[in-house]
């Protein structure tokens, strides 16, 4: 992704905070927090509430969503980089934000595919299971796993 990212800060923890400038400033954060296995954290990203928590399910429509996604995965690039033994998991709060992942991904993986190992979290005949990322398949992803090369 050549889209050139928004400035960010690493706040405290691995939570990293910018500015969404588009119709509005937005303020949104990145968060990865440990899910409690070894070298396994959990992406949390959304608008910052005045609370310092996170709005994972609103739709802020602010018409800068690629400079926003860029941002993103800067952020996780730079996580990655100084944590590269851990694995990043992360989902859509719903089937529709999960599908948006799968097509990013997707229209994104020759970029991606050369700094990180995609999994993708499907689930088959009421069974989950962990595949490669494949931007070819049909499957329907439920989350994804994604690990620095």
């Amino acid at each position: 992704m050549n889209q050139v990212a928004y400035s960010y800060e690493r706040g405290h923890s691995a939570r990293y905070i910018f500015t969404s400038v588009g119709k509005r400033r937005i303020e949104k954060a990145v968060e990865f927090v440990s899910v409690g296995m070894k070298n396994l954290v959990n992406l949390g990203f959304g608008d910052l509430r005045p609370d310092g928590s996170l709005d994972d399910t609103v739709h802020s429509n602010n018409g800068d969503i690629v400079k926003v996604l860029a941002t993103v995965i800067a952020i996780l690039k730079e996580y990655t980089a100084q944590n590269p033994q851990t694995e990043v998991f992360f989902t859509g709060s719903t089937i529709e934000r999960t599908r948006l992942y799968t097509r990013i991904l997707t229209v994104y993986y020759p970029v991606f595919s050369t700094d990180f190992r995609i999994v993708g979290i499907t689930r088959t005949e009421g069974k989950t299971s962990r595949t490669s990322f494949n931007p070819t398949s049909n499957l329907e992803y439920l989350a994804f796993l994604i690990k620095r090369i």
